[in-house]
């Protein structure tokens, strides 16, 4: 149980005698997580991606504890380790515009399915005035 308590917060919770399904814990837990994947060294972009969810980052604004929260857990990450950015090489700006061309297909879920943050498309986009035309014509065209 002790070993699972180091990766299960739902089960911390529920050792320090509280319900982990009450709306207030929910919220903490996913703080937690969102803390978590930030100190292991994911982007809070690519955390607010695997988490499903843009409104842990949101919190920030809101709380200025989790927001110096969040702050420590990548400094102390980088302290330790240099991150290195995922390329937008040739393949997978190809990639990303083929998901981009299907149906109901959005920025978000094309980057996320290319393994690139939006962040960084959107980057692309501003600095690259053709990438942003593949981008607008991709999205016109609709399935390849």
């Amino acid at each position: 149980m002790w070993a699972t308590a180091r990766t299960d917060t739902r089960l911390v919770i529920a050792l320090a005698g509280r319900d982990p399904d009450a709306a207030a814990e929910q919220g903490r837990t996913a703080r937690a997580e969102y803390l978590r994947l930030l100190a292991l060294g994911v982007a809070p972009s690519l955390a607010e991606q695997i988490m499903g969810s843009g409104h842990v980052g949101a919190w920030r604004g809101r709380d200025p504890a989790y927001a110096h929260a969040c702050t420590a857990a990548r400094e102390a990450f980088a302290l330790y380790h240099r991150t290195r950015q995922t390329r937008l090489t040739p393949e997978r700006v190809a990639r990303f515009l083929d998901e981009l061309r299907t149906p109901a297909s959005t920025v978000k879920g094309a980057a996320a399915a290319t393994g690139i943050t939006p962040v960084a498309i959107y980057q692309r986009r501003r600095r690259d005035p053709e990438f942003a035309q593949a981008m607008d014509d991709a999205r016109q065209s609709g399935p390849a």
